[in-house]
Order: structure tokens, then sequence, then C-alpha cells
């Protein structure tokens, strides 16, 4: 069975799993974050692939629409079966 887990960025369900606890380690496609089990337990540690903290991450997306605002042309909109609200 496949799962969908919200990326921890940007909050839409675009990770995929085989397992309901254990996220892939992948890029997501809406905000570019890198999937780092390390920064999600710590959001205000630098730490992991990313180079960033997770609420920095956070707070870039609020205002660009993507972690690092030099990312932006590597992101697309969310599918409907990632909004929240079909999860």
């Amino acid at each position: 069975m496949v799962f969908r887990l919200a990326c921890p960025c940007c909050g839409y369900y675009t990770q995929l799993s085989y397992s309901e606890n254990m996220p892939s380690f992948e890029i997501c496609e809406v905000c570019f974050w890198h999937q780092d089990s390390l920064t999600n337990d710590s959001p205000h540690v630098v730490n992991g692939a990313n180079h960033m903290t997770l609420n920095d991450a956070r707070s870039n997306y609020e205002k660009f629409g993507v972690c690092k605002p030099e990312f932006k042309n590597m992101v697309r909109s969310p599918l409907p079966e990632e909004l929240p609200e079909n999860n």
C-alpha cells in the first residue's frame, strides 16, 4: 500500500511512502524541500541536505511559494490529490 504524507515545509501531500510512518527521501515538487528526518525533528536547526532550517523554509514558502527563492523555476502547483482536504 502506498501512503501520501504531508511535506513538512508546504503541507501538501506530495510525499509517497510504502509505510505510514516512513516518508520517502525525495524532493517536494511543490516547494522543493528535500525530505530530511533530522530537520523535521528540529525545525529550528540547520542540518541535513537543505542547508537551512525548516522554519526558514516554511517562511520562504509563505512569501515566495518555494523553500528557497532560487528554486522558483523548479516547482509546480499542488495536484488535486495532494491538497489537505483530499487526504
